[in-house]
């Protein structure tokens, strides 16, 4: 079976900017941003020894869940200005290093990957890996679609999402909408808890369900069930809303297909270029032993 890795290149991004040191080449560039983020992709491949991998970033342009709530990611700060100067460089070495890199305009990396995934998923031959931080991503997660945890480096498949969620991953978007989303400003249902939220969702299903069997909460055994009604009558409208901010998209226009996303052999005029320019010498002697022994 061939492994499929699609990286979730926004959710790296900035976890190579804020984890990793704030590093400056002797040019006064600051470099740490590409450094974790080469760091993370270098691991990655010598651990699971892809023959398919592709980076996914989020376009710059609104998408279409900023179409229906105003205030999505309205809470995100705008990009630090010493990260948006390492962008360019680090997708020149990204494409130096013979990955793909995708970006589309009106939706987000997670609708993207979740196109690729779920077209992918189709053929027995490929187990796809997402990696990401990101926790809405769990509910793209299948036999055959699993996710790495960039910070604890586990896989999680259908049984590590349940265990870590509470939910199967077909439920996941549903938690979200119930609970919100912070991070993402998805507004969620006030005063209903994850574990209240957990019951719901295992005891009747899907947020749709509930709103077509309300009347089945009040059965439920847990303390507060009769209230937990009023505040789902109540918010209606936010948590459907919230559903489809959380909601990851799999029918996307990308035309590509496995055959697009296999490996290409390193540029190794261009990483020589990049790497002794940033100043990641390491890198680029690693990267050498690694295309000698046909690993890309």
């Amino acid at each position: 079976m061939s492994t499929l890795i699609l990286i979730d290149g926004s959710s790296i991004l900035y976890r190579a900017y804020y984890v990793f040191p704030l590093l400056i080449n002797s040019r006064g560039e600051p470099t740490g941003a590409i450094f974790g983020f080469i760091n993370i992709l270098n691991n990655i491949i010598k651990k699971y020894n892809p023959s398919h991998m592709a980076v996914v970033f989020d376009s710059s342009s609104k998408n279409f869940r900023h179409e229906i709530f105003q205030y999505y990611k309205c809470n995100r700060l705008p990009m630090p200005n010493n990260l948006r100067i390492q962008v360019q460089p680090l997708c020149e070495i990204i494409q130096a290093i013979g990955l793909k890199i995708i970006t589309l305009n009106g939706v987000e990396a997670d609708d993207v990957i979740g196109t690729l995934s779920y077209n992918i998923n189709k053929s027995d031959d490929f187990l796809t890996l997402i990696s990401t931080n990101d926790k809405d991503m769990a509910q793209l997660v299948t036999s055959k679609v699993n996710l790495i945890n960039t910070d604890s480096k586990k896989i999680l498949g259908p049984d590590e999402v349940k265990k870590k969620y509470g939910v199967s991953p077909k439920l996941i978007a549903d938690l979200l909408a119930i609970t919100g989303d912070s991070s993402d400003n998805i507004p969620g249902i006030p005063k209903i808890g994850k574990k209240t939220a957990v019951i719901l969702l295992n005891e009747i299903g899907g947020i749709k369900y509930i709103y077509s069997n309300l009347n089945k909460v009040a059965c439920l055994s847990f303390r507060g069930a009769k209230s937990t009604i009023l505040k789902l009558q109540k918010y209606r409208e936010i948590a459907l809303l919230s559903y489809k901010l959380a909601k990851i998209k799999t029918d996307v226009l990308v035309d590509l297909n496995h055959k697009d996303l296999v490996i290409n052999n390193p540029n190794i005029i261009k990483l020589k270029k990049f790497f002794y320019r940033y100043e990641f010498k390491n890198f680029f002697e690693l990267f050498i032993k690694i295309n000698n022994k046909n690993k890309l």
